[in-house]
């Protein structure tokens, strides 16, 4: 019988972070598959952004609104990122990605969240247990997403987005409720761990 992979989900700060064997509640609201972001019904929405029902949805909808995209993107170091929309109950962010730059493993202070793939190719790194009925040390498993996907995500996720194709690429996220808060981790002696904790009007 094939092995299966539980996302490990993120645990109060400065903590090792523990996960049951069978708790998997980080995947229970997200899409680990891919989807083509495209908007309802084929066509660009003109209008003012309207609040779909997920963050996943809202991803796929202002895919389709180059006019509120396109004209922010642009490529340095470090990292480049800007919030493009913000509403009641979620926000929207552009960032580009150069060849070799990355998040670092990272959560979202409880948000979830979506991220479509505009131009380029990303990985996401997911620190996974190899059998999610016992505990035990996670190890990094990746995932490419390419131009026209889109990745959802649960309040718990916890990932690294990293940039490793010959190109730049560009990525448009989807918070909801809005992003305030986040914790940074690393893989130590196996363990994953809290490293830092960043807020809204101080850290970006």
């Amino acid at each position: 019988m094939a092995r299966t992979s539980t996302v490990l989900t993120a645990a109060p700060a400065r903590t090792p972070v523990t996960v049951p064997g069978s708790d998997s509640s980080s995947d229970s609201s997200s899409d680990s598959s891919t989807a083509a972001a495209t908007a309802p019904g084929g066509g660009p929405d003109r209008r003012d952004p309207v609040i779909p029902l997920a963050p996943r949805e809202i991803a796929r909808s202002l895919v389709e609104r180059p006019d509120l995209w396109r004209p922010r993107v642009r490529f340095t170091e470090p990292r480049f990122h800007t919030r493009i929309v913000t509403a009641p109950g979620w926000e929207a962010w552009l960032l580009t990605w150069l060849p070799g730059q990355s998040t670092a493993l990272h959560d979202h202070g409880g948000c979830a969240g979506a991220f479509a793939v505009l131009a380029g190719t990303v990985d996401e790194d997911l620190p996974v247990l190899r059998d999610p009925t016992r505990a035990g040390r996670p190890r990094l498993i990746t995932r490419r997403f390419g131009a026209g996907q889109l990745r959802a995500f649960g309040p718990e996720h916890v990932h690294d987005v990293v940039a490793r194709g010959r190109r730049p690429a560009v990525t448009l996220h989807v918070y909801a409720p809005r992003l305030t808060a986040m914790r940074r981790y690393a893989l130590v002696d196996g363990e994953l761990v809290v490293t830092a904790e960043e807020q809204e009007g101080q850290d970006w």
